[in-house]
């Protein structure tokens, strides 16, 4: 039998939403129905946009991948949203403020042009749009990312931005391209200079926390530099003073980008130092050589320094830190991830 149950959100800023789920229906289709929009992304169980911690209340609990829900935190309490059905009246905990639940999809959805598509390395592509309209700001914590659809399809994938918010409608994406992949083909092959793209968001919760003077060290592998830019730059704007080391890491030489751009931020803040790794490194590379991982290790083991970290590439590289950080001492709750997850189709 189908009964009804009061859902309460609760949010970083101790501001509240309320809304009715019924048993058979997940937290974020029901919030859906309502015109309340959650933070989500895949919907499917697979990405963790959604994850919270429920402190009140019986629920059960659909698929979900292990990357994005390990056993260890399901059995702590946290849910994926996306795949929480309540039993009961049930309160969640989730770790963003109340400015980031939207409640029309008007806030979400816009249409900006593309103004630059280039191939900045072996395996990556620049993308750069400007936002059409009247409105021409663009929301952003640094660290969030949009959904960006193919045009002329029902095809979305997600990007996190290198740029931080700003009132010009500027965007910059750095895209990784796949033989297989069907918004690589369209990078590649079909994107041009004027064409429109649709948008949905800023989503996720991957971002800057505020933790004092503690020191922030920031681990990418490949286009897991965009958040780590985004952070950064946004840190540059305004002043921050956190120390701060940027671990930048690709495989092979052919693949990095963005040097200039990271040693030129590296030289207009006092507070930041770069480290661009190169794991199959030959002997002309005049950088690190070695894994990010490697590198990371050895600076923590030299320094003693207990930094947050902030880590966003390949699960693998992402877990291989985590290891890392549990090695030498550092909490885990200082240690803030984002992998990236396969596409589904």
């Amino acid at each position: 039998m189908t009964s009804v149950h009061q859902v309460r959100i609760i949010t970083q800023d101790e501001r509240d939403v309320f809304f009715e789920c019924r048993n058979d229906e997940d937290v974020i289709s029901a919030a859906l129905r309502q015109d309340i929009y959650l933070m989500a992304s895949c919907r499917e169980g697979g990405c963790a946009t959604c994850k919270g911690f429920c402190s009140e209340g019986d629920y059960r609990m659909g698929k979900v991948s292990v990357q994005a829900l390990p056993p260890d935190e399901e059995e702590e309490g946290q849910v994926l949203l996306c795949r929480c059905y309540p039993e009961t009246d049930i309160e969640v905990e989730v770790p963003y403020t109340y400015d980031r639940i939207s409640f029309s999809p008007e806030d979400l959805c816009f249409e900006a042009e593309i103004t630059e598509v280039s191939q900045i390395s072996s395996n990556v592509y620049r993308l750069c749009l400007k936002r059409i309209g009247t409105n021409q700001q663009i929301k952003l914590a640094a660290g969030q990312y949009y959904e960006l659809q193919i045009p002329g399809t029902e095809t979305w994938r997600s990007y996190s931005p290198a740029n931080t918010e700003n009132n010009d409608g500027v965007m910059e994406f750095l895209i990784r391209v796949l033989p297989d992949g069907k918004f690589s083909k369209f990078l590649m092959h079909d994107a041009q200079i004027g064409q429109t793209v649709h948008l949905k968001g800023p989503s996720g919760v991957f971002g800057l926390k505020e933790n004092g003077f503690t020191p922030r060290f920031f681990v990418a592998g490949g286009t897991g530099l965009a958040p780590i830019l985004s952070m950064v730059r946004h840190m540059k704007a305004w002043e921050e003073p956190q120390q701060s080391v940027i671990y930048f890491g690709v495989n092979t030489e052919d693949e990095i980008f963005y040097v200039d751009e990271l040693n030129r931020l590296a030289d207009e803040m006092p507070n930041l130092t770069v480290r661009n790794c190169v794991w199959k490194a030959t002997d002309t590379w005049n950088g690190e050589k070695g894994s990010v991982v490697d590198i990371l290790r050895r600076d923590l083991v030299e320094t003693g320094a207990k930094p947050d970290l902030y880590l966003c590439g390949p699960p693998g590289m992402v877990d291989a830190t985590y290891a890392v950080c549990t090695e030498v001492g550092i909490p885990k709750e200082h240690v803030y991830l984002e992998k990236f997850l396969p596409s589904i189709s």
